[in-house]
């Protein structure tokens, strides 16, 4: 099996999914092409990628191999390039994203979503979940402009990305308010004076652009700067927060009615250095157990995480 190490070609997204020092032990026994460039945003040269054994190519040739592996889920020009029946490992996210199924079908490409592989616990093995909440949440306070020990922070769940935000907003003596299920229902009472409310819940499916917990209309129950921070980005834009879409790390704010919105589809890319490393610990045994054993003897863990659409 060729394996090919494709860099996220997206406006300041420096990370990369594999370094050198977890690739080396794969790149003993089989060839690792890797694309050219593709660690420049950390500091990790293509001469670091050589010395382990590594091939840098052009993008073509990476994806052109029999198994791609990324971090961000791949677009329609980087599928064009993959052989039918090959495969590619990455983030996908694949429920909230019908366009990429279609791409998927169409270019007859196996993918394997890193988010779907778990441990027998259920457990995600390759995540930044906490993280991407610490690290959504300082954007928030910049985003804010003031004072963190004098900002009145919300946030709207309890799970492991609220718990980031959460932890962050504490460290900075900011003032922290948890709102549950039930707060929900009553939310124009708990606007007024919030400086910061921030997302941590993953709307179910089924509401999606349906239902929403931030309406349009409450906009005008913020101050002037306040911050909508929602840290459950996704593709196709359905937040419970009526006017939120998702941003990007070169563009990652807006505003509407004079409150700031922010919702980057890549939260963890704002420590590019720190998650790479942590990704490239976590992916590079169980890529190493696919280039092992082939993509049609792979273990159950692995196995239900791929989708053939065609």
């Amino acid at each position: 099996m060729d394996i090919g190490i494709a860099g996220e070609n997206r406006p300041n997204e420096k990370r990369v999914i594999l370094r050198p020092t977890e690739l080396k032990e794969i790149a003993l026994k089989r060839t690792i092409y890797v694309e050219k460039g593709v660690g420049e945003g950390i500091g990790i040269k293509d001469s670091d990628y050589e010395q382990i054994g590594a091939k840098i190519v052009e993008t073509k040739q990476v994806y052109s191999c029999s198994l791609v592996v990324r971090l961000k889920e791949p677009k329609e020009d980087e599928l064009s390039m993959m052989k039918p029946g090959s495969a590619i490992m990455s983030m996908m996210h694949l429920p909230g994203n019908p366009h990429l199924r279609s791409l998927l079908k169409k270019y007859k490409v196996i993918a394997i979503a890193m988010e779907e592989i778990k441990d027998p616990f259920g457990h995600r093995m390759i995540e930044a979940v906490h993280q991407a909440g610490y690290l959504g949440m300082e954007k928030g306070f910049q985003l804010w402009g003031g004072d963190a020990s004098k900002c009145v922070v919300k946030v709207m769940g309890y799970g492991d990305i609220a718990w980031g935000a959460i932890q962050c907003a504490a460290r900075k003596f900011a003032q922290v308010v948890v709102l549950n299920k039930k707060d929900f229902k009553d939310m124009r009472k708990h606007i007024p004076g919030t400086d910061i409310l921030v997302n941590g819940i993953n709307w179910p499916m089924e509401k999606r652009g349906k239902e929403f917990i931030i309406t349009r209309d409450m906009l005008k129950l913020f101050k002037k700067g306040a911050v909508l921070l929602d840290l459950i980005s996704n593709p196709q834009g359905q937040s419970p927060i009526e006017t939120m879409h998702p941003t990007t790390l070169d563009n990652i704010f807006y505003v509407v009615n004079g409150v700031i919105h922010t919702s980057c589809w890549a939260w963890p890319g704002l420590d590019p250095v720190n998650i790479s490393q942590r990704y490239s610990i976590q992916v590079a045994p169980i890529l190493k157990e696919i280039a092992d054993k082939g993509l049609n003897n792979l273990p159950e863990y692995i196995r239900q995480a791929m989708h053939k659409e065609f």
